[in-house]
């Protein structure tokens, strides 16, 4: 394999340790009709063979009678859903399905994660779907599942476009090269984002949307002064220009607000270490304890944190020291690694497993992925395929590519029923540091914590999982909890 492969391999898999912190300020509605009230009881009578007593007299107005608790009703779907209109010539609809292509790293995964669990995911939200009657008559369909195998996205978009009778494709790669191939041909596409290769193409939306990697902004040192560090570390990688400009970030927000942040410190920086950290860290290591380094932010994958925890552990400074990981919501890998990540920070860009909320769309997923290992790709297929099925109950029956995506591209304050961040994706299509109407109304942080080998909620409040901040305000302000659920 050939330098430049490599390098471009490196540079992706790096992009990966990106955070993307930005959120918006309201969940997208699902309609429902009012509760229904439960019947009060009714008194029993007196037997036949007494009267019955006389009421006391006194003075006090009579109590009131408890209120019923109101039964759920499930959620009032639009009318038009089982409307069935005859369609021809829109690639992967006929009369009977909707089918889409996914184009995943299943093979030559570098990064050691499940990836392929996002197929698993996109395939239980259909189910659901499909178990409560489908749309328009149709069943939706994962029909092509495309392994790019790491180096090959660009060839099985290319493919997708040519040979498959598909409306859609879903993307979860390492290395999305197709993403001019599948844009310029029409093709609306649902990605997981760790590409900001989604900014200003028309017909690629994600997960999340395309992020200000490097803004200044209060999160990184909140976060640190919640657990009372003083003195930060901060690695990025080398090989990727996007690692180092969020580790850039990183250092700038926390002298930018270090006064606020009770005198909080920059003590090491360093962006020169590469992907794989073949060299280990031991001079990196060395230099933090010596200068008192309590807290760690980094810009690195799983394994980089990993190794990272393991030269804390030999130079005898592990305990000493809080780690906030922007890539490692993997149970299994924590789990085999409890020792190492004990009382560590994990970022999320969904409302973890472990912080249930009054969300419908959260107790289907749970229902439908009951017999699934659950993984962050798991639930990012699952919140991809309710955007495109969203997409295409907006865009009505007589629906076809342009009109899927123009639907899309309609949706305001878009939160998957409270999971994620809010997006407006009409607005949220360019990258926000070059135009800064495209950011977010709020800036939001999802954290977990590792405890004896388990993910314990962190941020937030109890139905509130979320900690925000108003982007338009830049000086210090303390986060407000808050839902997305409406």
């Amino acid at each position: 394999m050939t330098a430049r492969w490599w390098k471009l391999i490196l540079a992706a898999l790096a992009a990966l340790a990106l955070v993307a912190t930005a959120c918006g300020n309201a969940g997208n509605d699902d309609e429902g009709g009012a509760p229904a009230a439960t019947a009060a009881p009714a008194p029993e009578e007196a037997p036949d063979d007494e009267p019955a007593p006389a009421p006391e007299e006194t003075d006090d107005e009579p109590a009131p009678e408890p209120e019923a608790e109101p039964e759920p009703e499930e959620p009032k779907e639009p009318e038009h859903r089982h409307t069935f209109v005859p369609i021809s010539g829109v690639p992967g609809v006929n009369d009977d399905e909707i089918k889409v292509t996914s184009i995943v790293t299943i093979s030559n995964n570098m990064l050691g994660t499940n990836i392929a669990a996002y197929n698993d995911g996109i395939e239980a939200y259909f189910n659901f779907i499909n178990d409560t009657g489908g749309i328009y008559g149709r069943e939706l369909v994962l029909a092509n599942k495309r392994d790019d195998q790491l180096f090959a996205n660009q060839a099985e978009s290319l493919a997708m476009v040519e040979e498959d009778d598909s409306l859609a494709a879903f993307v979860a790669t390492l290395l999305f090269f197709g993403a001019d191939t599948l844009n310029d041909a029409g093709i609306p596409t649902f990605g997981w984002n760790i590409h900001n290769e989604f900014a200003d193409r028309w017909n690629i939306v994600g997960n999340i949307a395309p992020s200000c990697i490097g803004c200044i902004h209060q999160l990184f040192p909140w976060v640190a002064h919640q657990v009372g560090a003083t003195k930060v570390g901060i690695f990025g990688y080398g090989n990727s220009e996007n690692s180092k400009v969020c580790a850039e970030g990183t250092r700038d927000s926390i002298e930018h607000y270090s006064a606020e942040a009770g005198g909080m410190t920059v003590e090491f920086f360093d962006t020169s270490i590469e992907f794989g950290l073949a060299g280990g860290v031991a001079p990196q290591v060395s230099e933090m304890k010596d200068k008192g380094v309590d807290f760690i932010f980094t810009c690195l994958d799983l394994n980089g944190m990993r190794t990272i925890a393991q030269e804390l552990v030999k130079q005898d400074h592990r305990d000493q020291v809080t780690m906030y990981h922007p890539n490692t919501y993997n149970h299994d890998f924590v789990a085999a690694n409890a020792d190492l990540f004990e009382g560590d920070l994990v970022f999320t860009q969904f409302v973890p497993f472990e912080a249930e909320i009054d969300s419908e769309l959260q107790r289907r997923f749970f229902e439908y992925t009951a017999d699934l290992k659950l993984e962050e790709q798991t639930i990012v297929g699952w919140l991809n395929a309710h955007l495109f099925y969203d997409g295409l109950l907006a865009a009505g029956p007589e629906f076809d590519r342009a009109s899927l995506m123009e639907a899309v591209r309609s949706f305001e304050d878009y939160s998957h029923d409270g999971l994620t961040n809010p997006i407006d994706w009409n607005r949220q299509i360019a990258l926000p540091n070059d135009n800064p109407d495209a950011d977010y109304e709020y800036r939001c942080v999802n954290a977990v914590q590792i405890v004896d080998g388990a993910f314990v909620q962190w941020t937030g409040e109890p139905g509130k999982p979320w900690m925000c901040w108003e982007v338009v305000r830049t000086d210090w302000h303390e986060p407000e909890a808050l839902t997305f659920v409406n």
